[in-house]
């Protein structure tokens, strides 16, 4: 019985293609997590459905063989609200194991994660809300309403990578709000906390959660508040990859450990067995959490540097397969 990978359309029933390496048209999904797409299977333990969105009709499934696993792919609860809700109904009637059930991918939204983590030891989780704000004038009597303190954070759901994200300084930036469009769409206001450190320097860590283990995806660090791949620029004129990848050993040897109940308190309330979490660890262990969800990218690497860690991590969801579905996929 092979293992059921699912992706979906998004709310707008909009799709992207591509050429793959094969000069091939290709369907590029978005809201994915794309462990599929990264990893080399053996074709008879791995099948493939795809699930409409919204407003889209999509006759009855028939799936041809009952799988011993699914794999939801479908990650982003902001953008394929309709997706993860037929793919409850696909879980709920296959009856079998699945890693990250559509049900909690659905309860995986920025707001919701900032409070169902409040009161983890050792982790500080700012405080978000959602709204749907019809003016920036909206956003800043929803920030006092809600006795929020300046700076705050302002993004539009389904932003990712830094997009669509703007911090206010204070009452006096309301002309910054106009980069963005307030149509009904969703934003959420989170509160900001300072996490530079001596040098003026915002570090971020990725931590990658696979059914119990515990990795680390990158660590990065720059001078603007929102760090992100390009500040790995900055990085890069400060310090050689080898000196950076002695920092990822020493993290990984001496962090990692230290940080393991907190992560696993994280996967135990978010209820999903594999997912990303970007963070700010400092040197005695406490945690600034950014964001926790299975939609980021964690197999996608340009940097040849970084094929240690992502080859660690590909083999680690194989045995996570593996241990899930009863089929032996590594060769």
């Amino acid at each position: 019985m092979p293992i059921l990978f699912v992706n979906g359309v998004n709310d707008q029933s909009v799709m992207k293609v591509r050429l793959d390496e094969q000069g091939k048209l290709a369907f590029a999904y978005d809201g994915t997590c794309g462990v599929r797409e990264k990893l080399t299977l053996p074709p008879a333990a791995a099948q493939a459905l795809m699930l409409f969105g919204r407003n889209v009709v999509q006759h009855g499934i028939r799936l041809e063989k009952k799988p011993s696993l699914i794999f939801n792919q479908i990650s982003d609860p902001d953008t394929h609200t309709g997706a993860l809700e037929r793919c409850v109904q696909l879980c709920d009637k296959a009856g079998v194991p699945v890693i990250n059930h559509p049900s909690a991918v659905l309860r995986s939204t920025r707001d919701q994660v900032s409070e169902k983590l409040q009161g983890i030891a050792g982790v500080t989780v700012p405080r978000t809300i959602r709204f749907a704000p019809k003016s920036p004038a909206d956003v800043f009597a929803t920030a006092e309403k809600q006795g929020f303190d300046f700076p705050v954070i302002v993004r539009e759901a389904g932003a990712h990578g830094g997009t669509r994200t703007t911090r206010i300084q204070d009452r006096q930036e309301r002309d910054s709000m106009y980069v963005h469009r307030f149509d009904g769409r969703a934003f959420y206001l989170s509160e900001f906390v300072d996490c530079s450190d001596r040098e003026g320097h915002y570090h971020k860590q990725r931590l990658v959660h696979i059914d119990g283990e515990i990795l680390l995806r990158h660590m990065m660090y720059g001078k603007h508040w929102s760090v992100h791949a390009d500040s790995r620029d900055y990085m890069h004129s400060r310090e050689t990859w080898e000196e950076h990848l002695e920092k990822v050993r020493r993290f990984e040897e001496g962090m990692l450990p230290r940080v393991r109940p907190a992560v696993e308190a994280i996967a135990k309330r978010l209820e999903l067995e594999y997912f990303g979490i970007d963070c700010s660890i400092d040197a005695d262990g406490a945690m600034l959490l950014f964001e926790a969800n299975a939609n980021m990218n964690i197999l996608f690497n340009k940097y040849p540097q970084l094929d240690g860690l992502i080859e660690q991590t590909k083999r680690t969801i194989v045995e996570m397969l593996e241990r899930r579905s009863g089929i032996t996929l590594a060769a």
